[in-house]
């Protein structure tokens, strides 16, 4: 299968998925970093700015979980 051929695979695949932690992984994959850096943070209290720095930190090291992983862990919680 050429490259080409994946593609149209994939595309298929997240047209017809219902699967929201998919989505949400293919769309952390895509744009992790894009719109997080595209975020002005200079006119932000110094507190502030190295929260987000922390943050963007554990984001790179994958210490993170998607919204659909938390969703599922709030539903095996409380369901």
């Amino acid at each position: 299968m050429d490259s080409k051929d994946k593609k149209e695979t994939i595309l298929k695949k997240l047209h017809s998925t219902t699967d929201e932690q998919l989505i949400e992984e293919v769309y952390d994959i895509l744009y992790s970093n894009e719109e997080i850096k595209s975020i002005p943070v200079a006119n932000f209290s110094e507190e502030l700015q190295n929260k987000i720095s922390r943050a963007l930190d554990d984001y790179e090291g994958g210490r993170y979980i998607t919204h659909g992983q938390m969703k599922q862990k709030l539903a095996q919680l409380y369901f």
